[in-house]
């Protein structure tokens, strides 16, 4: 498939005139495939888990996200009366194109959000391109949000949002179902600037910046006089976010790969612009504005398109392996808050003071989330705990590994295929017949302590394995203790590195006794990964990743330690350094 290249000029920071001619070359791309009178969009033919009206509605809608930072900056729209004409269909119960009332825990209501934005920031559009009959079915569409069963996470943002933008248009809304919503979501922060995504879950991943606070960041935008102290409590925990945040990002702009959804690849760095609009009190405008559009940078130096410009699902390069449930064709399209900055004026410091490097320490832990953020060598490094709930395709893969990385990206179906030689990155894979082999799922303990991350977890009954990490100078030294009532093999790997090596039978790899050296940093690769047994009990041995399965080499290889560990108490103390390579050996 040709993957086509955006054709503007992306080696330099990005300013808003380009951003605003960037912006229309990607919702010029995706005009051609809106359908059912405009008010659907039809990327391609793979599902999602809930109804294709539903998921032509959520290509449209997402749209919206960027097309309305453009309109309120004062930039022309490609296609805009398609969009307008869209909005008046997609909410006409008589016309065939209706999005539908509707239900519980239905895809629509996540897409009203972007409608309510619509209507909160360009309410002239709204008024002036929408007649009286179309206004009032589209706020008759909304109102349903506040009577239907919505998921307790995130979700409850939309519902606020939605009242909120009914409200001011002067449709009639329930005040108490907004005032639960809000406390609901203040009920989610646990500190930090950190929330959790619903009651018992304890993911803490992208959903905070492009959900939470984008959400909150727009609340306090709207509500700053009639609801300062709430607004000022969704500014303050911005600001304090933003100085975990900063660490997910490498010196040139790429993100720690971690957690569900990457999908949505940049929607997340339009964090940055929206907080901007505020201020902090310790990141200027220039550091803000850098950490923006480096990120913007690197994404489109990817191949995210088909051959008509359009988003495809996967993470660096298309790839369903590591999509979720609810991925649709279109779902990518929320990429598109990432163009949030647009709603500052051309004068905002933002736009005219020049993008900065952001001098942030080496190593910054989180105590809320009990995560290790760190910095070698222009690549930004995670640590994290399992979470403690999970309802994601390949949730081990994305949360349970033992370190992420912005340049190496991460392994789906890290523990699948390891007997035929194929395995995943930063795994500690245990096994009693060499055959089914166990990582850890979750955490049954978890602590941060004097910047050293603590994990217990058991992988079969009889076993239990304690693991401590923590960063040293350009690497990290992680150090597992297994307990186990019966003797197992093992292999331990590090992070993936954009090489191949011939894939054997896991068998014929450890019959192997040639050494590994320091692989895989062969000659012609951009990255490297080494992990090295500090006590030279285990042999050390390099295993290809299975094809397709890294979010961003399609074909990449582990430095791995493979051995057995006896009955008993064994501690294995490992070393592992990963980077960028030297230019001059690339």
């Amino acid at each position: 498939m040709k993957h086509v290249v955006p054709p503007f000029d992306i080696t330099a920071d990005l300013g808003r005139e380009e951003t605003g001619r960037l912006l229309d070359w990607i919702v010029g791309n995706h005009l051609g495939a809106l359908v059912r009178g405009d008010a659907g969009m039809e990327i391609g033919p793979t599902a999602a888990a809930f109804d294709a009206g539903a998921a032509q509605m959520e290509g449209f809608s997402r749209l919206l996200w960027g097309i309305v930072p453009a309109v309120a900056g004062g930039f022309q729209v490609t296609g805009l009366d398609r969009i307008l004409n869209g909005i008046a269909n997609g909410t006409d119960p008589e016309n065939p194109a209706y999005w539908r009332q509707p239900g519980d825990m239905d895809q629509r209501l996540v897409e009203m959000a972007a409608l309510a934005f619509l209507i909160r920031e360009t309410p002239a559009l709204v008024n002036d391109g929408l007649s009286q009959q179309a206004r009032d079915n589209l706020c008759r569409f909304l109102a349903t949000i506040q009577t239907v069963h919505i998921n307790p996470s995130n979700w409850r943002f939309f519902r606020v949002l939605v009242i909120d933008a009914l409200a001011s248009l002067g449709w009639p809304v329930d005040q108490d179902c907004l005032a639960r919503e809000l406390d609901f979501i203040d009920r989610q922060y646990v500190g930090d600037g950190w929330y959790r995504d619903g009651e018992y879950a304890q993911r803490f991943d992208y959903y905070n910046p492009l959900a939470f606070h984008f959400y909150g960041l727009l609340y306090a935008r709207w509500h700053a006089d009639d609801d300062p102290e709430r607004a000022r409590r969704f500014v303050e925990r911005a600001q304090e976010f933003a100085l975990s945040y900063r660490h997910w990002f490498a010196e040139d702009g790429a993100a720690v790969a971690y957690g569900r959804s990457l999908t949505y690849r940049f929607a997340s760095a339009g964090f940055w612009g929206l907080l901007a609009g505020f201020g902090h009190p310790e990141l200027s405008p220039g550091v803000l504005r850098g950490l923006w559009s480096r990120a913007i940078r690197w994404w489109f130096g990817q191949p995210l398109w088909d051959g008509e410009g359009r988003f495809t699902v996967g993470y660096s390069y298309p790839n369903l392996l590591m999509s979720e449930f609810y991925n649709s064709a279109q779902s990518p399209l929320w990429a598109l808050k990432a163009f949030a900055p647009l709603l500052l004026p051309a004068d905002h410091p933002f736009w005219t003071e020049p993008a900065q490097a952001d001098a942030s320490p080496a190593i910054r832990n989180v105590a809320a989330t009990k995560q290790i953020n760190w910095h070698a060598g222009g690549v930004a490094y995670l640590m994290a705990p399992p979470p403690r709930h999970r309802e994601v395709r390949r949730s081990a893969d994305k949360y349970a590994k033992f370190a992420y990385s912005s340049h190496h990206g991460f392994c789906v179906e890290a523990l699948e295929w390891l007997s035929s030689g194929f395995a995943g990155d930063n795994i500690l894979a245990l096994s009693r017949d060499g055959q089914d082999w166990y990582f850890r799922d979750e955490a049954e303990d978890a602590s941060l302590e004097n910047g050293e991350l603590k994990t217990v977890f058991s992988p079969f009954a009889g076993c239990r394995v304690t693991t401590l990490q923590k960063p040293d100078g350009d690497g990290e030294l992680r150090t597992s203790i297994i307990e186990t009532d019966k003797p197992l093999q093992l292999v331990a790997t590090g992070h993936a590195a954009d090489l191949w090596v011939a894939p054997r039978s896991l068998q014929q790899v450890v019959e192997d006794e040639e050494p590994a050296g320091d692989a895989p940093a062969a000659i012609g690769s951009v990255l490297f990964s080494d992990l090295r047994d500090l006590d030279g009990r285990m042999a050390r041995r390099v295993l290809p990743s299975a094809p397709n399965t890294n979010l961003i080499y399609p074909r990449c290889a582990v430095p791995a330690l493979i051995g057995s560990v006896p009955v008993g108490r064994t501690e294995l103390r490992t070393r592992l350094t990963a980077g960028r390579r030297s230019p001059a050996v690339i």
